[in-house]
């Protein structure tokens, strides 16, 4: 039998979908802040395929392809598990910018090696 996929101490069992928060920070006013990451987990063995958007507050077309990618009727019969990440920059996005607190841009690093990409 298939075991549960883990994150963030969530088991996601074979067949089912959970939505994940993950806290990432507090607000001044100490609210929780935290990014929502969406797990379906397939009843059959299979890749694992990792997608995101909202990396720049201010540019949300991903967001909504994320929204219509994980609500689609074909995700049903998945093979594998789909982990995915609408807003990664939630700051961002409730202040409709690319800029983090601190005025910088969140700028993803990615390092290469020979054979894969590290991000």
């Amino acid at each position: 039998m298939r075991k549960g996929f883990r994150i963030n101490e969530t088991t996601v069992a074979p067949g089912s979908r959970k939505t994940v928060d993950i806290p990432v920070a507090h607000l001044h006013t100490h609210t929780e802040m935290t990014i929502p990451v969406h797990v379906i987990h397939g009843k059959r063995h299979g890749p694992v395929l990792f997608v995101s958007a909202g990396v720049h507050g201010d540019e949300i077309l991903g967001v909504e392809i994320i929204r219509l990618l994980i609500q689609h009727r074909n995700v049903r019969r998945l093979k594998g598990t789909l982990v995915a990440v609408p807003m990664v920059n939630v700051y961002g996005f409730i202040h409709h910018s690319r800029y983090l607190p601190d005025r910088h841009a969140f700028e993803p690093r990615y390092a290469q090696t020979k054979n894969q990409v590290v991000g």
